[in-house]
């Protein structure tokens, strides 16, 4: 669901979502009225995250699994045409392959949704 990454810092990822009318959920949610699920931009700041975390990770290959979303707020819609911006910072050293991260994602300056995720690092 990321379409690009912006920034990427031992800390931090910021990745960007083209919200495009033509997304197969917009029939239904909701006809006449369209707006992206929310469910959707935590699936777009894990998929983030877990850039970030592979990144951080030794060489070799990964898979991330999230495990865990706590303290999640969804503030503003967000509808087609919107640029929607997911930002991680890891909020703890990665221990064991657990990452703990904040989640924001923002139209423009406005906070959408903000979130703490946890994933774990697995090497495949």
């Amino acid at each position: 669901m990321v379409d690009k990454v912006i920034d990427l810092t031992d800390e931090k990822i910021v990745g960007i979502k083209n919200v495009t009318f033509n997304e197969w959920f917009f029939q239904g949610h909701f006809p006449q009225n369209p707006v992206f699920p929310g469910v959707l931009q935590i699936e777009a700041l894990a998929q983030c995250g877990g850039m970030l975390a592979i990144n951080l990770s030794p060489e070799g290959q990964y898979d991330t699994y999230f495990l865990k979303i706590d303290n999640c707020k969804f503030k503003n819609m967000v509808k087609p045409g919107d640029t929607l911006i997911l930002k991680m910072e890891l909020t703890a050293p990665i221990r064991r392959g657990i990452c703990e991260m904040k989640g924001t994602t923002y139209v423009g300056n406005k906070v959408c949704c903000e979130a703490d995720l946890v994933a774990q690092i697995v090497k495949r």
